[in-house]
């Protein structure tokens, strides 16, 4: 079993095009048709690990399909380093023809209805909040007398650190205008 590099891949066989399967896949003749011509590339994304991919289709839960333009090579192998950056990003299968764009343009606009006067109405406020974070805890000072141990404490706690996980938090709202 090879491993084939995903950039690679693209310089050989061209631009893919993702492909997510929400039907039967036989249902769609298209993808059918890449499968027999060989030009599918199973992308497996798991949780757990990197997206990688396998040649071929292979049928798994949440699995994105690439087709190329061009086959694959034939043998077996584990594509890696998947950059879905280089796919191209595929037209909607279901595209909204020219007449129904038509139809929608001539059908009559209905306005959106102004408020009803018994609906409230929604104002914007400014709200000013203070947030305060209060930690209280003890330790010992040496010095000569309380004036002096209070002038030395503050000093200590400007350059200590504290967790504020232990810290009790006090909201309190200033006003509200």
């Amino acid at each position: 079993m090879s491993v084939i590099r995903f950039r690679d891949l693209v310089k050989a066989a061209g631009t893919p095009e993702p492909k997510s399967l929400w039907t039967d896949p036989k249902d769609d003749r298209d993808f059918v048709r890449a499968v027999k011509e060989k030009r599918v590339l199973t992308v497996r994304q798991e949780s757990k690990r990197k997206d990688f991919g396998e040649l071929g289709f292979h049928q798994h839960p949440g699995a994105l399909y690439f087709v190329f333009p061009k086959p694959l090579p034939s043998d077996k192998g584990k594509v890696i380093g998947i950059k879905y950056n280089l796919a191209e990003s595929g037209e909607p299968a279901d595209r909204v023809s020219s007449e129904e764009l038509k139809r929608a343009a001539k059908k009559k606009r209905v306005k959106p209805s102004a408020p009803k006067a018994t609906e409230p109405v929604v104002k914007t406020f400014e709200v000013v909040a203070r947030r305060v974070a209060v930690l209280e805890e003890s330790f010992s000072m040496d010095a000569h007398s309380k004036s002096e141990a209070r002038r030395e404490a503050a000093e200590t706690l400007k350059t200590r650190g504290f967790d504020l996980g232990k810290a009790t938090i006090e909201n309190e709202i200033k006003s509200v205008k």
